[in-house]
């Protein structure tokens, strides 16, 4: 697997975290579990990133989500 751009974004307010991978790309997102959504390119099916609603009150509710390294990342916060 080639190496691949990702942003994590985290929204306070809202209390969602977004994490995408790859550079963008039309896509849709399925709910895989409670508040969690997969992203996927509409025309490849390649995974392109998560939504996570609720991040913080789901604390260590949370499940493992894995991708493949090595990856480029880059941070972003919201005030």
């Amino acid at each position: 697997m080639r190496a691949q751009n990702f942003e994590i974004y985290y929204d306070k307010e809202a209390d969602v975290l977004e994490i995408m991978i790859g550079n963008p790309t039309p896509s849709y997102f399925d709910e895989v579990d409670d508040d969690i959504f997969e992203g996927r390119d509409i025309q490849t099916k390649e995974l392109k990133g998560f939504k996570i609603f609720n991040f913080i009150k789901k604390g260590s509710k949370l499940k493992d989500i894995k991708f493949h390294l090595p990856v480029n990342m880059e941070i972003k916060t919201h005030s």
